[in-house]
């Protein structure tokens, strides 16, 4: 498996897109199905306050993110022992864990 013999590391962001009111959305599968495929671990992270910066329909930050955004860096989830939607409930957990409640989903 390419990923893990070349140690690829791949950002991506399960939702597909950004939030119109910067609460955590649905998530979608293939971030998912390449860590499950590869055996790889998943690092969470939690971006606050990233749509008080760039909104939607931005390509750049409207203004500076000090003090305004911050990321959280979660523990790695482990790929192995787990089904695709094992691995993406963990993931999702761990993300909301680390957004202010106006952030987190309205329904889980």
């Amino acid at each position: 498996n390419y990923l893990k013999k070349e140690g690829i590391h791949l950002c991506t962001f399960p939702e597909g897109t950004r939030s119109r009111t910067g609460r955590l959305l649905p998530f979608k599968n293939g971030a998912f199905k390449m860590a499950h495929k590869a055996g790889a671990p998943v690092i969470p992270l939690s971006i606050v306050n990233s749509h008080k910066v760039m909104p939607t329909g931005w390509m750049f930050a409207m203004k500076p993110s000090y003090k305004t955004a911050k990321i959280v860096v979660h523990d790695p989830v482990p790929s192995e022992g787990k089904t695709e939607e094992e691995l993406a409930q963990a993931v999702r957990e761990s993300m909301i864990s680390g957004l202010p409640e106006e952030q987190k989903p309205l329904n889980g």
